[in-house]
This record gives C-alpha cells, structure tokens and sequence, in this order.
C-alpha cells in the first residue's frame, strides 16, 4: 500500500475515494428527472466522509444544494467558501436564526413557535415549511393546515416561503410500496393547498431510496 505522511502514527484512518463520489454523483443525478435538483446531504461530518472535504468535492461536481443538521454545520462551509445554497434540515433554536440570514442559509420550519419568532425578524431569510406526513419526528400535522396558511401570508416580506418538504419513512422497500404511496398522497394535498394559496415554494420530498423507487417523489 502507498504510504501518505499526513498519516503517519495513526492507527485508523478513512480514505475516501474521488472516483467512486463521482461515479455515484452521475448514477444518481441521471436517476433524477432532467428538472429536479440535486441535494447532497452532507449532515453529521457528511455521513464520516468530512464534511468540508467532501462538500467542496461534491460541489465541484455540480451538486444544486447542500443538506446540513444544523446552523454550526452550515456556517462551517460558508467559512471554507462554500458558495451552494445550504438549507438546514434540524431545528434552528431562534436566537440563531440571525445567523443564519448573514450568511445566506436557509432554515427548515416546523413548529408555530419558530413562526411566532419570525413575525418580528427584521432580516432577509429563507425557510422551508417542514410537514409530517408519517414520518413523526417533526413538522406541521394535517390539523395544522388553515393557522399554518394563515401565518405564512402573514409574515412580513423579508420572509421568503422557499421551500415545503417532508421525510419518506419507509421508502427503501419496494415490495411494500404502501406507506410511502400514502406519504405522497399526503404530500400532494399541502402542495395543491400551498399552490391554491398562492404559495409557490420549491416542493421536495426524496432521499435516495426513494428517488429511485419512486420517480414521483423528485419534485423540484
């Protein structure tokens, strides 16, 4: 095996291979519809794989959006110069939200508790409407439709609507298609009712497994 110096005295190590991050970048950018968009998620160190290393790699490969934890992760790329639109998915406690619109990154939503902290924010940010539709670990419930509505047309303009997703909780098996097939269902009815409330978010629901077994699922 080649010798590298910068791991000399180590015991253990991660090598990650460019190639194969390439390799599985086309594979799924070409299993995606021509207009949908490409997340790489690259929470918690990028799954092992560093995150900054492996962010600046898979921008360079043209990725759209990066997928981030928290705020600490998504200000650490903006650091390194990361120029993609980051959006992260965990919750943003409000006292970091300010930081958030200085550097350009955007937030998911899911508790009328952020929104009531957003209707006096005197600066520009984006956020993404985070709905459950089963997979119960956060966001707005089916019960929450019209005081949802209601509270999105209500804040002020510097608060831009970008985003409505949710999280597929069984996606990875297609010979039991059932549970996400009713996610979806779900699903469509908050796009038809953000749509009808002249809402025009960017709509987005797929991991991997589930861009690849349901094609219907890729959106934006």
């Amino acid at each position: 095996m080649e010798k590298h110096p910068e791991i000399n005295g180590l015991r253990t190590w991660i090598e990650i291979d460019r190639a194969a991050i390439a390799h599985n970048y086309r594979l799924h950018r070409g299993i995606l519809a021509p207009t949908t968009k490409f997340m790489a998620v690259v929470k918690s160190n990028s799954y092992g794989h560093s995150l900054i290393d492996f962010s600046k790699e898979i921008e360079s490969l043209g990725a759209d959006w990066l997928g981030v934890d928290s705020i600490v992760e998504g200000i650490a790329l903006r650091r390194e110069g990361i120029k993609l639109p980051i959006l992260v998915l965990g919750y943003t406690l409000p006292s970091r939200l300010a930081e958030a619109a200085d550097n350009n990154i955007s937030v998911a939503v899911s508790t009328f508790e952020t929104l009531s902290e957003l209707e006096n924010f005197d600066k520009k940010i984006s956020i993404h409407i985070k709905v459950d539709t089963g997979m119960h670990r956060q966001g707005f419930m089916a019960g929450d439709r019209t005081r949802l509505i209601s509270t999105l047309k209500s804040l002020p303009k510097n608060i831009f609507v970008e985003g409505l997703f949710t999280h597929l909780a069984a996606e990875k098996d297609p010979a039991f298609p059932e549970t996400a097939l009713a996610q979806l269902k779900e699903f469509e009815m908050w796009r038809n009712l953000f749509l009808s409330n002249d809402l025009k978010p960017m709509f987005h629901v797929a991991a991997a497994a589930g861009a690849m077994i349901f094609p219907q699922a890729h959106f934006d």
